[in-house]
């Protein structure tokens, strides 16, 4: 438990296995605002695509999932 906690201080990353368009378009649908993305990255083990969104506190929310070689073409 934080000491002192502060809102919007958190940067959370969630792995997801659902295609990563279908992510964008449900947030769409769900008018969350979008602050980034769909973008690449580097993630621990390989090479990640990002959407990034705030929840209602201001935390940063990245959801994310692994994409192969063939995926980046």
């Amino acid at each position: 438990k934080a000491h002192v906690p502060t809102p919007g201080s958190a940067d959370l990353c969630f792995i997801t296995s659902t295609n990563l368009d279908e992510v964008f378009e449900h947030l769409k649908v769900c008018r969350t605002e979008v602050v980034e993305g769909p973008v690449d990255r580097t993630g621990a083990v390989g090479t990640i695509r990002s959407v990034y969104v705030r929840d209602p506190d201001g935390n940063l929310i990245e959801i994310s999932n692994y994409i192969s070689k063939v995926d980046r073409i």
